[in-house]
């Protein structure tokens, strides 16, 4: 059986907050160092990440050992490029997908997600948290086959939606999506309540 690869998405404009989200302290490291630092922690044997917009800025202050790195040329045309990017370099394997500005996401998380697809593969699995459904995503192959063909705004959102989409269910709120500041700092207080 194919084992998953990891994919980290941290190419973004970062838009809304006004400088580069990935760069954005967080407990000893960053927001993104946050992510790769869970992703590292986990079962997943590879794991590929995408930058773009500041790739250079976050080369020079994250640690990315053991990581593979590729670049998004185009970052402005959204999440699903810098996906489709990794894809091709994953070849053909499930993608266990996340977000390099959600820094809440835990190993532990990332390991049920390789356990329930080693368990039953399923076409596509996202996680269900006590406030909604969210990242990560584990995808299959077939899934993964589809995705050069999405179309429209959040195009994988729409396909999450597809009757064949299952839940991986967490006991826990749904990891803050540091997109604003506010988002920043709201992440920040949650950590902090936590620790």
């Amino acid at each position: 059986m194919s084992r998953p690869v990891g994919v980290i998405l941290a190419a973004g404009l970062a838009t809304r907050m006004g400088r580069p989200k990935q760069l954005l302290p967080y407990r000893d490291t960053t927001v993104l160092g946050s992510v790769i630092a869970a992703a590292r922690a986990s079962r997943l044997e590879r794991v590929i990440l995408v930058l773009g917009a500041y790739g250079d800025d976050v080369l020079a202050a994250v640690d990315t050992e053991g990581i593979e790195v590729v670049h998004n040329p185009q970052p402005e045309r959204g999440n699903l490029s810098s996906l489709l990017i990794a894809v091709a370099e994953a070849a053909a394997t499930p993608i266990l997908l996340l977000m390099g500005d959600m820094p809440g996401v835990t190993s532990a998380v990332i390991d049920e997600h390789v356990a329930a697809w080693y368990e039953s593969p399923a076409w596509m699995r996202l996680t269900e948290y006590n406030d909604g459904r969210g990242h990560p995503f584990l995808m299959s192959p077939d899934f993964v086959a589809g995705l050069s063909e999405l179309e429209g705004p959040k195009p994988l959102w729409a396909l999450t939606q597809a009757p064949a989409t299952e839940a991986l269910v967490v006991a826990q709120p749904m990891p803050v999506d540091v997109d604003t500041p506010e988002d920043y700092g709201e992440a920040l207080a949650r950590d902090a309540a936590d620790n």
